[in-house]
């Protein structure tokens, strides 16, 4: 038996790569290609006082988080509702099996009717989630500037020992949403991710994606990543603290999306612009939702939710968007930024000869009277501004597609935008908009 050993061991050998011997060249000029689809569930809730004890939503969505989490807070939230970290605790209080009584029992209740598996997700919970550090992050483009908050994230969740099957709350504005999530996303590979967006433009767009970021090298989200959120919470409660002027800003990607999608609902806000301005909340939020379903339905089932493609119609009016807002270092808000971006490009499909010219004054008409900028001295710095044309294009993958009015409702893409345009359109836009 022992004579026979090395024989059977060689003929093991060959039948283990029986290509031992094959050409280098040959080998390396093998070629695998598969293609594969990844499933992944984005769920939303809309609910009023969201973080009370046994609210339904938040409870369905920890029902398969499981140990430690952490929490981290818009300070602009935090300096607005004071005892909002003590809430939060009692949410998380309410979870644990010893604070089950009849009311979050019948809660409970109303969770299973109402919620579905999430798919790979762990069928049985063994771990309560447990709120284990709660950290308040400056509110606002401050927080996405570098990787100073996004690494504080990642070292929170190791400090405070929270797992994959932990999770990450994010409590705040867009700029939260994205440098909380970007944290989130680097520790342990893919921590869970919860957003309650606390502003207009954070419920009615950001939360909605499955992007995050931070600003660098001079130029908006150029760091950052996709992650699925695990869990979107939106509270209409949290929008009666806002300042008018962040109230009325997340309105300019309601806007934005009715152009591009939805004619009806462009036509419902101009007919219920002064009941927007006046916080007349039984008309905002239905505007609201439709805006956040819209970006959300376009997000899930457009075909490109990683952005592999060069078309991206949701940039609508981001591209001097965000070369605004790197200019002016932030002085021009996000939302302020994006009206400015679609009423320039408005004018600029009118150059263009793809939208009417008395489509475009509608559409500033309507920026105005929701109380949004139109116009900005900077746009002025032709060099500076169409800079962001480049950067944009670099932003894309290398191919230009900027998406432009045809008509309210269709857009198309143009992959030239000539100099000439572009000072014809700033010039009308001046006389239009300021």
């Amino acid at each position: 038996m022992s004579a026979s050993t090395p024989a059977h061991s060689a003929e093991r050998k060959q039948n283990f790569n029986p290509d031992l011997n094959r050409d280098v060249n040959a080998e390396l000029n093998s070629t695998w290609s598969t293609h594969s689809a990844a499933t992944f569930a984005h769920r939303v809730w809309w609910s009023n006082d969201v973080l009370a004890p046994g609210n339904a939503a938040f409870t369905a969505a920890l029902e398969q988080v499981h140990g430690n989490c952490v929490a981290f807070v818009d300070s602009g939230v935090a300096q607005s509702w004071p005892h909002l970290s003590q809430k939060i605790a009692g949410a998380f209080a309410a979870l644990q099996p010893a604070a089950t009584s009849s009311a979050s029992q019948h809660s409970s209740a109303k969770v299973q009717r109402n919620s579905q598996p999430v798919a790979g997700a762990s069928p049985v919970a063994t771990v309560a989630p447990c709120l284990a550090h709660v950290e308040i992050i400056p509110g606002g483009e401050k927080c996405k500037d570098g990787l100073e908050w996004v690494g504080r994230v990642a070292k929170l969740c190791f400090d405070h020992g929270v797992n994959r099957h932990g999770a990450v709350i994010a409590i705040g504005g867009g700029a939260v949403l994205d440098a909380v999530g970007f944290g989130a996303a680097i520790a342990h590979r893919g921590v869970r991710l919860i957003r309650v967006p606390t502003t207009t433009l954070a419920q009615d767009d950001s939360a909605m994606g499955v992007k995050c970021g931070v600003n660098m090298y001079n130029q908006k989200n150029a760091l950052g990543c996709f992650a699925v959120p695990w869990a979107i919470l939106c509270d209409e409660q949290f929008l009666t603290t806002l300042s008018i002027e962040h109230w009325l800003g997340g309105f300019s990607e309601v806007v934005k999306i009715a152009l591009l999608k939805d004619g009806l609902l462009f036509e419902q806000i101009e007919s219920n612009a002064k009941s927007i301005t006046a916080r007349d909340m039984k008309v905002a939020a239905p505007i609201l939702r439709r805006s956040a379903w819209l970006h959300r339905e376009h997000i899930l089932n457009g075909g490109d939710p990683f952005e592999v493609g060069t078309a991206r119609p949701l940039d609508h009016g981001h591209w001097s968007a965000h070369r605004l807002e790197v200019l002016s270092n932030f002085t021009v808000a996000h939302g302020h930024a994006v009206s400015i971006g679609i009423a320039l490009d408005a004018c600029l499909a009118v150059e263009m000869r793809l939208l009417e010219a008395k489509v475009a004054a509608r559409i500033i008409r309507l920026l105005r009277s929701l109380e949004l900028p139109a116009w900005h001295p900077m746009l002025q710095s032709r060099q500076e501004i169409v800079a962001g044309l480049e950067q944009f294009r670099q932003h894309l993958g290398g191919n230009f597609a900027i998406p432009l009015l045809s008509a309210i409702g269709k857009s198309h893409d143009v992959t030239h935008i000539s100099h000439e345009d572009f000072e014809k359109a700033t010039t009308t836009l001046r006389t239009l908009g300021s």
